[in-house]
This record gives C-alpha cells, structure tokens and sequence, in this order.
C-alpha cells in the first residue's frame, strides 16, 4: 500500500497569525455534517494560510465507522494534587488555521464558521499570534523540546506505517491562562527553577540547579526507555484582560500526552507537581485525531 502522508499544516512552521475553532456537533445527518466540513475547507490558496482539521473520538467513529486509531480517546478530566485541575472540554471537530496575514487568516475562520454552524455549536474560539520569535507570554522560549530535524519531527508525531491511522496524528489542545501579574512577581532566578532554562540564554539547568518539580523535569518524560517526545505547535494569545498560551501538541501515541499530564499534576508516585501550575491554569483540555491527507478525503466523500 501507498504510503500516507500528513495534512501539510502541521509541520508548517514560523506563520504570525493562528486560529483555534472548536465545535459540539448538534445535527445527526452524516451528509449535512460531511458537507459543512467540505465547505469549510474549501478553497483554500497554501500560499497564504494552512488549515488542519481533527476531530474527536465521538464524531470520528460516526464519520468513519470502520476504523479508529487504537489509543485515541475522550480527554478525561484531570483531578491533581494541590487542588489542580485539568478540566475536559472535548468536542467533536477542531480546526486551526495559520498563515502571515491576518485577515486572511481570519477570512478562513469565517469561511468555517458559516458552514459549521449549521451542524455544530461553537465552544471554543481562540487567536494566537507569534510573540517576539516563539517567545511565550511569560518570557521564555516556547517549543525549545521539540525534536530538532524534519525526520524525527515526524517520527514523533506521525502514526506509523503498518498502524491503523497510519500517517495521522493524535492531537492534544489545551487553553491556559497565564497569571502574569503573579508570575512577574517573581525573581528571574526563581523563574528560571520553576522553568528549568535560564531566561536570557535559554539553556536547560544542569545537575543539582535543576529541580525535580520544573516544568522541564516533568514534561522531558522517558518511559521504558522511550522518550515521550511529541511536536508541540503551541501558540499565544492575549488581551490586557486575558492571555496566555494555546497549547497544541501532536504525538504516535496518545500515551505521550496523558504521562505528562499526569507527571504535570502530580498524579505519579512521588506525587510532585509541575511548579509552573501554579502561575497557568488549564481551561480546556481535548483529544483529538487529525487523519492523513487520503484518510480524511474518503471519509468526507
């Protein structure tokens, strides 16, 4: 069999503007839903913007009966130590648009949203934007994980050959709210604990400077010699009112997401949280399974 290839925006780096949509299907009529998401995705020029579609569990096994990649499933909400929560907001078909221009990134989401609404309920909308070269609102690096070459960016985030669902990816979204009025208020020395990177230099602590409850050590997992690597395509957002970081990931497995959730909020043996909850907190959280390229044209035939 031919192989399967990745919708293309996923590894379509270094676009100024984004935009998160996310949608409860409300209509039980598989072609109404099949031709609003066709109308969706129509007409799209790849020079300005890219677009990749995913969708939940739910809403995948009734668009596509026949198969579901093993280890998707529903986001299940979280209950961490320290009063943390993880909350679940899954619904049923997300897309996220990306390009230079604004406008036409926006042109996009309006093009989605006058076909969606006629079969879904919208619950999440959210712009993104590049901040100061990949920056994230609390003034570190975003993404400085991220597996370094083209091949093993896709080795982490691509199903493999031979597996059902074999060239998509298993994505994660969350929304996190920065709290950067209390986050400022910390010393950079001690922002730098909670990251586990100096702020200026980005360099990754080393030996006893590095504590076991940094963002690094309990994001940078290995499990039975694995890494737990994924591609994180992360982007944020902001208002003087709100901001903060929309967390986008894509990974082979869902397994890569859900330990690092749970070393995140402490739900491992030694029972030790990710510091940086403390100052972002999560207010969304969803699964979902962004098919190839072929896989997603016969499913909507």
């Amino acid at each position: 069999m031919p192989m399967k290839f990745p919708q293309i925006g996923i590894f379509r780096e270094n676009e100024q503007h984004m935009h998160f949509l996310e949608y409860r299907l409300n209509r039980l009529n598989l072609k109404e839903i099949k031709h609003s998401i066709v109308g969706a995705m129509a007409n799209i020029n790849p020079d300005d913007i890219s677009l990749v579609v995913s969708f939940g569990k739910q809403a995948w096994h009734r668009l596509q009966p026949d198969w579901t990649p093993a280890s998707l499933e529903d986001f299940m909400t979280l209950y961490g130590q320290q009063s943390h929560i993880a909350p679940s907001t899954q619904a049923d078909v997300f897309f996220w648009i990306q390009g230079i221009n604004m406008g036409v990134v926006f042109d996009q989401a309006m093009q989605i949203h006058n076909n969606m609404q006629v079969v879904a309920e919208l619950t999440l909308e959210q712009q993104g934007f590049d901040y100061h070269h990949s920056m994230d609102l609390t003034g570190f690096e975003d993404g400085t994980a991220n597996p370094e070459t083209e091949a093993l960016k896709r080795e982490a985030a691509v199903i493999p050959k031979g597996q059902v669902g074999e060239g998509g990816s298993l994505v994660l979204s969350q929304k996190w709210v920065h709290d950067l009025a209390k986050w400022n208020a910390v010393p950079v020395r001690c922002q730098e604990g909670i990251i586990g990177r100096t702020k200026d230099e980005n360099l990754e602590l080393e030996g006893n400077a590095m504590p076991d409850d940094s963002h690094i050590s309990r994001t940078d997992l290995d499990m039975d010699g694995v890494a737990m690597k994924m591609y994180r395509r992360s982007a944020p957002f902001g208002t003087v009112q709100e901001k903060g970081l929309l967390f986008l990931a894509f990974a082979c497995e869902l397994k890569r997401f859900t330990s690092q959730l749970e070393s995140m909020y402490g739900l491992t043996e030694d029972k030790k949280i990710d510091q940086l909850i403390n100052y972002s907190k999560a207010v969304s959280g969803s699964y979902w399974f962004a098919p190839a390229i072929d896989d997603l044209q016969e499913m909507l035939r």
